[in-house]
């Protein structure tokens, strides 16, 4: 069948490209013919290369990782560009809608676009993998106008507990909760380590707040260990590696020590690469994770100002985190039967 992907994908973040290249890949792997629908707002897209490029002060890494980002983007099967999805010449079996936080209606990159409920897009089964409504209240106004939209779709799932609960609320359906895409595909085999000289412990994270930095600081003392960051600048690590790609920057995760993260795919790739880790924590960020943590059972990474950073023992958590990548493979398979 031909397929068409509808999600952030060119974005210059690791987490919003491995998401898009897994689903890519992930449906692939099944036989299917399959696109990027490679739709964005002109105004959205140029904020978001605008941010690249000023991030941490630091043009000139931020221009060598937009070009590994360019680079990277050519292995996503993209359409042409449109900004008008019923320009498209493409006729799709399906379209998947997601992952990410594409139905985040209070977003302040794209705000309130009816593309990613599927506005434009006709005579196609809609599913949706792993969407997120983000930070959006269930008693948003603004909900009541995509109604029309989600009775489209053909199957439903999202990512978190808030998403899982709106769309319960305006549908009456329960739908599934599966896990990022990233967890359907073998991450290990796209890593490309880095060349640093001793161990050393991997730092992506993001709005830190000074006591986050002094435990970091102290751990790496403790352990003898170099600080690395990637992706954001830091003074007080001891390397900083912005000007990288998202298979340089799975490798990073692959050879570290230990994570310190405050993100939702610095969260997942450590446990992907099978890492000890901290997450440091906010209320926003708690209602992404939660689902996750709760359902490896793992809510005691969360840093609560009680240094616990005692190994994970993954053999115990293997089992838990095949079933739950199972979810995933399970919704699509049935999905595609429809």
């Amino acid at each position: 069948m031909k397929i068409g992907i509808l999600t952030f994908h060119d974005g210059i973040n690791f987490g919003a490209f491995l998401q898009a290249y897994s689903t890519q890949e992930k449906l692939k792997s099944l036989g299917h013919d399959v696109e990027i629908i490679n739709y964005k707002d002109r105004v959205f897209a140029f904020k978001e290369r605008a941010y690249a490029l000023r991030m941490n002060g630091k043009f000139s890494s931020n221009a060598k990782k937009v070009w590994k980002f360019h680079k990277a983007h050519k292995l996503l099967n993209n359409t042409n560009f449109t900004s008008n999805l019923s320009t498209l010449k493409s006729k799709y079996d399906f379209v998947f809608f997601g992952s990410d936080e594409i139905w985040n209606i209070n977003n302040p990159g794209f705000g309130y676009d009816l593309s990613y409920f599927g506005k434009g897009l006709s005579n196609t089964k809609k599913v949706s993998y792993a969407p997120s409504f983000g930070s959006t209240k269930i008693d948003d106004t603004k909900l009541a106008l995509i109604d029309e939209y989600l009775a489209k779709f053909h199957a439903i799932s999202v990512r978190d507990i808030n998403s899982h609960n709106i769309i319960n609320k305006l549908t009456g359906e329960k739908p599934v909760i599966v896990p990022d895409p990233t967890f359907l595909v073998d991450q290990a085999k796209w890593a490309i380590e880095p060349k640093i000289q001793g161990d050393y412990i991997l730092v992506y994270a993001y709005i830190l707040k000074p006591e986050h930095i002094e435990v970091m600081k102290q751990y790496a003392k403790e352990m003898n260990m170099k600080l690395v960051s990637v992706g954001f600048y830091y003074d007080w690590c001891d390397e900083n590696h912005l000007g990288i790609d998202p298979f340089e920057w799975i490798g990073f995760f692959k050879n570290s020590k230990y994570v310190f993260t405050s993100m939702f795919h610095g969260t997942i790739f450590a446990i992907l690469m099978r890492r000890n880790f901290t997450t440091f924590m906010d209320p926003y960020r708690l209602q992404k994770f939660s689902y996750l943590l709760d359902t490896l059972n793992i809510h005691d990474r969360i840093y609560d100002g009680n240094k616990n950073f005692k190994a994970i023992n993954y053999e115990k958590m293997e089992k838990k985190i095949v079933d739950y990548s199972n979810i995933g493979h399970h919704f699509i398979e049935s999905a595609l039967k429809g």
